[in-house]
């Protein structure tokens, strides 16, 4: 691995330091303003607005899947963040790997409400955030060298599995994903917004870079052992927001598909047991940035 630049722990505290206080207010300021109030969308369906705080102009959907990607964000993306830095510190692969994959968190996090939620105050550090991933998250790519990073893994780590695992879960995703776009679904996602920028980034970037590196992967090459770590930790990360959306929907009384009740959760454990594979099959943990 190249030397590691310092200067993206700078631009690590200021994305710590923005986020916190951005999940924070989310979370906590719920100032009433007009909670309960419906309107008609363009589809003529009728939604409950959420009324209050942060997202009082949105669905009540977004909003409550909103609160459970701030409390994750707040209690488990932070902290972990920080953590990385920490471990990164001690010039491991691990934690360059851990660094990266908690800053493309981040980043599709923050994308996502740039162009998701309904504008509000906090619009600013959403693009602030969005921003300072983008670039911290390139940082930390550069710094990897290609050529040489399977020689850092044992030769007996499960490739065909992790392949495999990973290209179902995103042939699920996306299937799920294109249920929502046929005429009879969409417009009860849509909610009163006027796109999809979730799926769009999913079905466009996310799910493809999935499927390609799992298919490295099952070919042992170098992209293969660059880019599932990354990706499957920010998964893990992904997942665990989401199924705290799904506790946030339930508890709202929203409605909840069935798919997404199994998927998700069922995922979270898979990603969970495959990141720890990974970990478990990265050699010389304390030596191998040094090379």
């Amino acid at each position: 691995m190249k030397p590691y630049n310092k200067k993206i722990d700078f631009l690590v505290i200021l994305i710590a330091f923005l986020s916190t206080i951005i999940a924070a207010v989310s979370l906590f300021y719920t100032k009433d303003f007009s909670a309960g109030d419906s309107i008609k969308t363009i589809s003529g369906q009728t939604i409950n607005l959420y009324g209050r705080g942060v997202y009082k102009n949105d669905s009540l959907s977004m909003a409550v899947q909103a609160k459970g990607q701030d409390l994750v964000t707040l209690f488990f993306g932070v902290p972990f963040l920080l953590y990385s830095v920490k471990l990164n510190k001690k010039e491991t692969l691990l934690g360059r790997f851990l660094l990266t994959g908690a800053l493309a968190y981040f980043l599709y996090t923050y994308t996502i409400y740039c162009f998701a939620e309904s504008y509000n105050f906090l619009f600013i550090g959403y693009v602030a955030i969005m921003g300072l991933s983008f670039y911290a998250f390139v940082g930390c790519m550069t710094t990897f060298k290609l050529g040489r990073i399977n020689e850092n893994f044992n030769k007996k780590i499960p490739t065909k599995y992790l392949g495999i695992s990973n290209i179902i879960f995103a042939l699920l995703i996306g299937l799920n994903w294109v249920r929502r776009l046929t005429p009879a679904e969409v417009g009860k996602y849509l909610d009163h917004y006027t796109t999809l920028p979730i799926q769009a980034l999913d079905l466009g970037i996310v799910l493809p870079t999935i499927i390609f590196s799992a298919i490295m992967l099952m070919r042992r090459h170098s992209w293969g052992y660059l880019l599932t770590p990354i990706i499957t930790f920010k998964g893990l990360t992904l997942l665990i927001a989401l199924d705290a959306m799904i506790i946030f929907m339930i508890a709202n009384g929203v409605e909840v598909a069935i798919a997404d009740l199994t998927i998700f959760p069922l995922y979270t454990l898979v990603v969970a047991f495959n990141f720890y594979l990974i970990v478990k099959n990265i050699k010389d943990q304390e030596n191998v940035a040094k090379d």
